[in-house]
């Protein structure tokens, strides 16, 4: 049996963890039997760097919708790798404007070819199983962004009345 599938929406983001560690475990695999050194939680800053860079870390950050602290990770992963450096920011010397290195560029050609099938199978995988999913996401993300999940349970169990039972110590103040 399976626990996690069996406890519907409230392992929503367990179920979607596993699909994603899952899929990264596959993509890690075909990184390996290509012999190149990547990791599939740096494709996003990688290509953003190769399609729209330099950016800094907050541009990224903004750009991708992740934290400061996730592109932060991926930076120093992927500085540590080679594939990106950092240069002084001409407007403001105090921030670094990332960008590809030579191998960087290097791999992004080798990784070019992989990305494609990647991304055709990933097509076919979707067609197959879930032939809504994009759409469906973009619609989650977007209900997201109207009223977070945060927000809803707070509204049910009342957790930021300051008088309620079960209120946080943060709404006691």
């Amino acid at each position: 049996m399976d626990d996690v599938a069996k406890q519907g929406t409230g392992a929503l983001g367990s179920r979607l963890r596993r699909v994603v560690e899952r899929m990264d475990r596959d993509v890690h695999a075909i990184y390996q039997a290509a012999g190149v050194r990547f990791e599939p939680r740096w494709y996003a800053v990688f290509t953003s760097l190769r399609d729209h860079g330099p950016l800094t870390v907050g541009e990224l950050a903004e750009r991708l919708g992740v934290t400061h602290a996730a592109v932060s990770q991926v930076r120093t992963a992927l500085e540590r790798e080679r594939l990106i450096t950092g240069e002084a920011d001409p407007g403001d010397g105090r921030r670094q404007r990332l960008k590809l290195t030579a191998h960087g560029r290097k791999t992004a050609a080798k990784l070019a070819p992989l990305w494609a099938a990647i991304q055709t199978a990933a097509t076919a995988l979707l067609d197959e199983g879930a032939p809504q999913l994009l759409a469906e996401l973009n619609g989650l993300e977007r209900a997201l962004d109207h009223r977070g999940l945060r927000a809803r349970v707070g509204d049910l169990l009342h957790l930021d009345d300051p008088d309620a039972p079960g209120a946080t110590r943060d709404s006691k103040r």
